[in-house]
């Protein structure tokens, strides 16, 4: 155009124009739903419990994160973005904001990404954390805890390849690396001074744990839950003669055991005295000849790397059991007699855990309540493209009295046992989803929008009375 036309008067009329079309665009643009990174699962109620409005109350949170150095697409394969770290921090953030857990005890939390996200963006909401991990692996488990309720005092690692406890706890069948981080919680001075019947414990002891995980582990996963409960009962004992005196303390246990609630591992601590009889007897027989022809062979493949598979052996690992759970098994003497000492080792500990989901979840969703087991547990807290199932607890750890009748320490827990002998009152607990409500295969989490690893978190609000 002539730019002797270009006058401000027509520069100006230009602007105007302009900007009255980006403002009818604007107004014609739908609006943007911002859709939840996760799946939001409500709490769920337990009824006549009669808590008190005015008490004081936790809630603690179990989640296994699923660490990123674990991811493989091969494990995943359609999964797409949701396993990208940019998407799962966004998303466990968000979870954790929503929830708004007073505790939060984790598993398989990358040791890169705690240093450089966790850390800050957990003081950002005010939390404090503690983590341990084994110097070979890349993640490991936390403890994250809000920083105007508790003061940390005391930690004790446990390590269940190096931990020794007893002369009569069978050899460990594997090297697994894996570990349990227990910390000693002292309420802050202003939480006593508002509630003041608190004093009459010392604080909190909690911790969290990841147990061995292969199939064939049967054996050594119930090694590693009496290590657990001894090593918390020396904790207690050295924290009683450090403070003093014999008040105690509320005592939890959260985590992954790689457990369901049928299976050896979770019986022996919740069910005790454990008999091992039946499947028990099987699953552990083959879980340990698992391991030693594993060893064998080892030993073989040193001495003969030449030898092609066709050798003795080859066919012995071709006639090893492929599934760890047969429906018969034909022990060894030897094996028999480790899986005794093993029973009778966990039956001489006075410690025992009760699960708040088994004495409460019947209460509240009883649809997903016991399908595969005695024990009033939910079906799943694990959702992975090949296996489903529930590995996920969180335990009240409780002495036990060796002496007292069997039968009644069989016997499903209840909420008013909680209250009378543990003085706590369970008084939420988050909701778990039934398998139809997970959405047409492939379902296999995580998944966008819907829940950032393989595992669901669960948690308890429960009242200190």
């Amino acid at each position: 155009m002539d730019p002797a036309a270009l006058t401000p008067a027509y520069i100006e009329e230009q602007r105007r124009l302009r900007n009255l079309r980006k403002a009818n665009k604007k107004k014609v643009q739908p609006p943007q739903v911002v859709k939840s990174k996760f799946i939001k699962r409500p709490f769920l109620e337990i009824p006549n419990i009669n808590s008190n409005p005015d008490g004081f109350f936790i809630k603690v949170m179990s989640y296994n994160v699923l660490a990123q150095t674990l991811i493989r697409r091969s494990l995943f394969p359609t999964n797409g973005d949701a396993l990208k770290w940019s998407w799962r921090s966004k998303a466990l953030l968000e979870e954790f904001k929503h929830y708004d857990a007073d505790i939060l005890c984790l598993q398989e939390v990358d040791y890169i990404q705690y240093n450089s996200f966790w850390l800050k963006e957990f003081s950002n909401l005010g939390y404090t954390t503690k983590f341990y991990r084994s110097k070979s692996k890349n993640h490991g488990v936390a403890i994250v805890y809000r920083s105007s309720i508790f003061e940390c005092r005391h930690l004790c690692f446990i390590n269940y390849d190096t931990d020794i406890v007893s002369e009569t706890l069978p050899s460990a069948t594997a090297i697994t690396q894996n570990i349990g981080l227990l910390v000693y919680l002292q309420f802050t001075s202003t939480i006593l001074k508002k509630y003041p019947h608190l004093s009459k414990r010392n604080g909190v002891v909690i911790g969290s744990t990841h147990l061995y995980w292969k199939p064939f582990g049967s054996f050594e996963r119930t090694r590693q839950t009496y290590i657990l409960l001894h090593r918390y009962k020396e904790f207690l004992l050295s924290l009683n003669a450090v403070l003093e005196n014999s008040k105690g303390f509320y005592t939890f246990m959260c985590g992954d055991f790689n457990s369901q609630p049928f299976d050896s591992p979770y019986l022996s601590i919740v069910a005790k005295p454990i008999n091992y009889h039946g499947r028990h007897t099987t699953v552990l027989a083959c879980s340990l000849d698992h391991f030693q022809k594993a060893e064998s062979l080892k030993e073989e493949e040193a001495e003969e790397k030449e030898e092609e598979e066709e050798d003795e052996g080859g066919e012995e690992r071709d006639e090893e059991s492929k599934d760890p759970s047969p429906d018969t098994f034909d022990a060894t003497e030897d094996q028999l007699r480790s899986i005794q000492q093993l029973q009778d080792t966990h039956n001489s500990l006075n410690m025992r855990a009760i699960s708040l989901y088994s004495v409460g979840y019947k209460l509240v969703h009883p649809e997903n309540s016991g399908l595969d087991n005695d024990r009033g547990e939910p079906i799943f807290s694990n959702w992975a493209n090949h296996w489903q199932g529930l590995l996920d607890y969180i335990f009240v750890i409780s002495n036990w009295e060796i002496n007292k009748d069997k039968n009644y320490f069989n016997n499903i827990d209840s909420v008013e046992d909680l209250v009378e002998h543990q003085e706590i009152k369970l008084t939420r607990l988050l909701r778990l989803p039934l398998p139809v409500e997970m959405g047409k295969e492939p379902n296999g989490q995580p998944r966008l929008n819907q829940y950032p690893s393989d595992h669901l978190c669960l948690m308890a609000e429960i009242e200190l009375v």
